[in-house]
């Protein structure tokens, strides 16, 4: 099982959207996905249609045993996020043996923003690190924070970033860009060929409870999730 943790300090940078998306792309090229969703704001959970749903991710971290039912995809489950995490006391590492209780091709870890507990568990287990990241200034100061506090800890963990709501346009991505490019050589991380478009359907597909694909297929930031899938697997086939 591949432990995928999806990051960034900062909220707002397509977290959530990119590990529902990303998983069911994996989901569909016959993976067994399991997503956890460990953000207290439980948007992917929202997403899929589960938001509330119990069993949650507090009683699975709890030991309790979940029945894990699939979500659109046969082979794609969550385990729904819960308000209580935020309150939920954690003095030790809870995660890497509820992780030993799930048996899957690929697991996403959807972390909230900040360094929660439980994020910097997964953090620390996770066998790589996939950010998302905004093209401006202030998206590259949280990303190179980011960077610092988990080379401290695993200097040798592999972390890739992903541009989202990338808006070509615009003079400052462009420039964002080039200095994203430019860093990750010394930053230690890989910058992934893949950018996620600034496009109103991705957007529109969380409201809608529905992936980008179930919600428009054909829209520019479909494609784009689909590469990402792609992509991922060339770094990452399922062993």
């Amino acid at each position: 099982m591949l432990k995928v943790a999806i990051f960034n300090f900062k909220g707002g940078t397509g977290k959530s959207t990119t590990t529902v998306n990303l998983a069911e792309g994996l989901a569909l090229e016959g993976n067994r996905v399991i997503v956890l969703d460990l953000d207290g704001q439980r948007t992917s959970s929202f997403i899929l249609g589960v938001d509330g749903n119990k069993p949650s991710i507090v009683d699975f971290l709890q030991g309790r045993e979940i029945d894990l039912t699939p979500i659109g995809v046969i082979t794609l489950s969550i385990i729904p996020g819960d308000l209580d995490l935020f309150s939920l006391p954690i003095s030790e590492d809870i995660l890497t043996p509820a992780l030993a209780r799930l048996d899957c091709d690929y697991c996403l870890l959807d972390c909230s923003p900040g360094l929660a507990p439980i994020s910097v568990q997964a953090l620390l287990t996770s066998d790589l690190i996939l950010i998302p990241v905004l093209c401006e200034p202030a998206a590259l100061k949280g990303l190179a924070e980011a960077l610092d506090l988990i080379r401290d800890e695993r200097p040798q963990v592999p972390i890739y970033v992903l541009r989202c709501r990338y808006k070509s346009r615009l003079k400052l991505t462009k420039e964002s860009d080039e200095i994203l490019r430019e860093s990750a050589s010394d930053l230690n991380y890989t910058l992934l060929d893949t950018v996620i478009p600034d496009n109103i359907a991705v957007a529109s597909s969380i409201g809608h409870h529905q992936t980008i694909r179930q919600y428009s297929e054909r829209s520019v930031g479909a494609k784009a999730y689909q590469k990402l899938t792609q992509e991922f697997l060339q770094l990452h086939p399922r062993k």
